[in-house]
């Protein structure tokens, strides 16, 4: 047997990995996989091996975790920059100014959910928003979708077309619509409450920005 043979088995039944093998041995991986595959380990030797597998595989996620992790917290200080740049340009436009005030009066101020959301039962407060979306926001706009919360005795299609019209985002980008359960069993909202939402943590870190950017100056003015 070739001494380098014979060293990479020693190697492999001591836990050693294919890596850790060649780094040492210089024996290329698809050279150790023919090696090792004719090869009857031992039942002891192959729970060693495969306890030592998810030891590393274990490390392997925490480590590429931690960098996803890192990742994110980059990308999103880079989207609060960005935000700050962008108030400036936009803070004296009307619609910039009334998107930002309805959305820290009714919208989700949760950041890591990362869920931009703004309920409403008036279907034009969905609408301003979305129109909001549209000029500000115009990358993730098209990705906003509705979902309705009813009473029992309203009528869930006739209520999706209505948000759907006056709202202008079709029916098919409706989910299903929460039906109210307990002691109101009828109606007290003509066509229930609408929310409109889109899932996008970076882009809520500009939207979060940009309302404590618009309190700042609404406070400073008074």
């Amino acid at each position: 047997m070739r001494k380098d043979k014979n060293l990479a088995i020693k190697l492999r039944k001591s836990g050693k990995s294919y890596e850790e093998i060649y780094k040492l041995t210089n024996i290329p991986k698809s050279t150790l996989s023919d090696w090792f595959s004719d090869i009857a380990w031992s039942k002891k030797t192959k729970e060693s091996l495969s306890k030592i597998a998810r030891k590393n595989a274990s490390k392997r996620m925490t480590i590429i975790s931690h960098k996803k992790r890192e990742e994110r917290k980059k990308h999103y200080k880079e989207k609060r920059n960005l935000s700050k740049k962008l108030f400036e340009k936009f803070k004296k436009e009307n619609l910039f100014i009334a998107g930002l005030m309805l959305y820290w009066g009714e919208g989700d101020s949760k950041l890591t959910n990362g869920a931009i959301r703004i309920a409403n039962s008036d279907p034009l407060m969905l609408k301003l928003f979305y129109k909001f979306l549209k000029v500000y926001l115009i990358e993730i706009s098209k990705k906003a979708k509705i979902y309705l919360i009813l009473y029992p005795d309203l009528n869930d299609k006739q209520c999706k077309e209505i948000w759907s019209k006056k709202v202008g985002i079709s029916t098919d980008k409706f989910f299903k619509s929460t039906i109210i359960k307990g002691r109101c069993p009828t109606k007290r909202l003509s066509y229930g409450i609408g929310n409109l939402i889109i899932v996008n943590r970076a882009y809520k870190e500009i939207i979060i920005n940009w309302v404590k950017l618009i309190k700042k100056e609404n406070i400073m003015r008074v």
